[in-house]
C-alpha cells in the first residue's frame, strides 16, 4: 500500500512506520502537496498537519490513522461523508507518550525555574554562580487537565516534593486520592487554586471548552512571579495575554512545547522572549514514545490490508 505520512514535521514517524511495514511505500510529504498525493494513496498518517475536506474529497484513502491521539486537526465529518475510517491512538494504548511528555513538562519547569536563557552568558561571561535559581522541592504545582500526561506529571512532581494540586473537568475523589492531591477543583475553580501555584502547567487538550482557557483573566489570577508551563495544545493559551503578562513582570517565567500556530517561526515573539524556554513540540517525540505509537498504526494498517475491523474508530 502508499501510505502518505502528512507533513515533513515529525520526521521519525515515518521511518519507524516504514519499518514496521517493510513491504509498503511510506512517503513523508509537504503539506502543500497532500491533496494530489491523496489521490494516489490508500492511508494517510496525520503528524501535525491539518486534513481539511479539500484535502480528503477526491481523494483514493481507505484509512485516516492519527499519529497519536489528538484529532482536532482532521476533518471527520468529511472523512465520514467520503465514507473513509479515521483513527487514532488512545493515551491508554502508549502510555509511553504519556509518560514522555509528563517528563518534558518537568524538563520545562526546571529551565524555566532555573533560567536556563541566561546561563551561556554566564559561562562565557561570568560571574559563575549566577543566576539565582527556583527549586521545586518545597513548591506547590498546580496541573490542569488530569488526563494520561497530567497524572503521570502529578506522579512525579510528587515524588519531587512538590505540593500537588490539580483542575479536571469532573472531578474524581478517587484519582485524587490515589495521586495524593492536595486538592483537585473543577474549570470553576481554575481561578482560585492558580493563586496558590508557583507553577502552573497545563496538559489540556484543545476543544471548545479548553480554548482560550488561559487568557487575560487566568494570568492575573496566578501569583506573582509563578512559572507557566504548557504541554498539551497552544490553542488553550491566549498567546498574545501572556506575551503582555510575561512582559509586564508578573510572571517568572514560561516553558512552551506546543503553540497556537505551529511551527511558530524564530522571531515569534514567545519563542525569543529571554524568560520563555522554548521546545518544538516535542513532549511525546522519544524512542519509548515513537515506537509504541508506530506498533499501533502498524497494527491497524495490516487490519486494513486483511480487511478486519479496524480498532480505534473516531466516525
Amino acid at each position: 500500500m502508499r501510505i502518505i505520512v502528512a507533513s515533513l514535521n515529525f520526521p521519525a514517524a515515518a521511518r519507524i512506520l516504514a519499518r514496521n511495514l517493510p513491504q509498503d511505500e511510506v512517503s513523508p510529504t509537504p503539506e502543500d502537496q497532500l491533496a494530489e498525493a491523496c489521490r494516489r494513496a490508500e492511508v494517510l498518517v496525520p503528524t501535525m498537519a491539518r486534513i481539511p475536506a479539500e484535502v480528503i474529497k477526491g481523494s483514493s484513502l481507505r484509512l485516516i490513522h492519527q499519529w497519536g491521539v489528538g484529532l482536532e486537526g482532521v476533518d471527520i465529518a468529511a472523512a465520514t461523508a467520503a465514507g473513509i475510517p479515521v483513527c487514532n491512538v488512545p493515551a491508554g494504548e502508549a502510555v509511553e507518550n504519556a509518560e514522555s511528555t509528563s517528563e518534558l513538562a518537568v524538563f520545562l519547569m526546571m529551565a524555566t525555574a532555573r533560567r536556563l536563557n541566561e546561563h551561556r552568558a554566564h559561562l562565557e561571561r561570568g560571574p559563575w554562580g549566577a543566576p539565582l535559581g527556583v527549586s521545586l522541592f518545597g513548591r506547590k504545582a498546580l496541573v490542569v487537565g488530569l488526563g494520561r500526561v497530567g497524572q503521570a506529571l502529578a506522579q512525579r512532581l510528587g515524588a519531587l516534593g512538590m505540593e500537588v494540586s490539580a483542575v479536571k473537568a469532573h472531578p474524581d475523589p478517587e484519582l485524587a486520592e490515589r495521586l495524593g492531591l492536595a486538592e483537585l477543583g473543577g474549570p470553576g475553580e481554575l481561578h482560585r487554586l492558580l493563586g496558590g501555584a508557583h507553577f502552573v502547567i497545563a496538559t489540556l487538550t484543545a476543544n471548545p471548552s479548553t480554548v482560550g482557557m488561559f487568557g487575560q483573566g487566568a494570568f492575573a489570577a496566578m501569583r506573582p512571579g509563578a512559572f507557566f508551563i504548557n504541554v498539551g495544545r497552544g490553542a488553550v493559551v491566549d498567546e498574545a495575554a501572556l506575551l503582555a503578562t510575561l512582559d509586564g513582570g508578573h510572571l517568572g517565567g514560561a516553558g512552551l512545547d506546543v503553540f497556537a500556530a505551529e511551527p511558530p517561526g524564530p522571531e515569534h515573539p514567545l519563542v525569543e522572549h529571554p524568560l520563555v524556554v522554548a521546545s518544538p513540540h516535542i513532549g511525546g517525540v522519544t524512542e519509548q514514545s515513537f515506537e509504541a505509537i508506530g506498533r499501533r498504526v502498524a497494527a491497524n494498517i495490516e487490519r486494513l490490508r486483511r480487511g478486519e475491523p479496524l480498532r480505534f474508530r473516531a466516525n
